[in-house]
């Protein structure tokens, strides 16, 4: 059922430019989840070594991480998103800009 090739062959000929919108929605997607790890785990470790001088429990260094993360993720997915979908709009005809006569 989960059948790409299937679907980007499909759409070629209705919106050529499906191809590169499926393949950087797909960056965007991975590039959010990238930075979701590299966030945890570096606000994580720096955590670990400030905790030396700041003594708090070990869970609100999970909790801490875990929503820092989680918002710095939101970001970058959100942005990125948002450049492929005006993206999207350039490469199809009918919602370019320079066909609008009002700028």
């Amino acid at each position: 059922m989960n059948d790409i090739k299937r679907l980007k062959d499909q759409q070629r000929e209705k919106h050529p430019g499906f191809d590169a919108y499926m393949e950087c929605m797909t960056r965007s997607l991975f590039t959010g989840l990238a930075s979701f790890c590299l966030g945890f785990s570096g606000l994580y470790f720096a955590q670990k070594v400030i905790q030396s001088k700041i003594r708090y429990p070990l869970q609100y260094n999970i909790l801490t991480s875990t929503l820092a993360a989680t918002l710095i993720s939101y970001e970058v997915t959100s942005r990125r998103t948002k450049a492929c979908q005006a993206a999207w709009m350039a490469a199809e005809d009918k919602h370019t800009i320079l066909k609008t006569q009002e700028y």
